[in-house]
């Protein structure tokens, strides 16, 4: 019996999967996915920080159905607000990297596709 996972595709958002098939993204391209990066991050802290709660945020038996909604929303928000800058760090280190003609330097984070 074949197992249930081996037909399962997983499709990567946006501007991720562009990034992901090759080529040099655009710098605006790493605008859209420094963004996408945030908004998840910010959407995994949100999940995390509610899950502290002890009878959730909204309380009763949907409140993992609303409270998922509820991060990824504020989340997605909070990323296109700019709210902590994840995304502007991502974008700058991308345009060292390419003004440096994409070497790899011995100190801070580089990115290569």
């Amino acid at each position: 019996m074949e197992s249930i996972g081996n037909n399962i595709s997983v499709g990567l958002p946006g501007q991720i999967a562009a990034a992901a098939k090759g080529g040099d993204p655009s710098l605006e391209q790493m605008k859209e996915l420094g963004t996408e990066f945030e908004s998840v991050f910010l959407s995994m802290l949100m999940k995390e920080m509610r899950n502290s709660l002890e009878d959730g945020l909204f309380g009763g038996d949907g409140s993992d159905s609303f409270g998922g909604m509820f991060d990824l929303f504020i989340g997605q928000h909070l990323a296109q607000s700019n709210a902590i800058g994840v995304s502007d760090l991502l974008v700058e280190q991308y345009a060292k990297t390419q003004a440096d003609g994409g070497q790899e330097q011995s100190s801070g984070v580089s990115f290569s596709a």
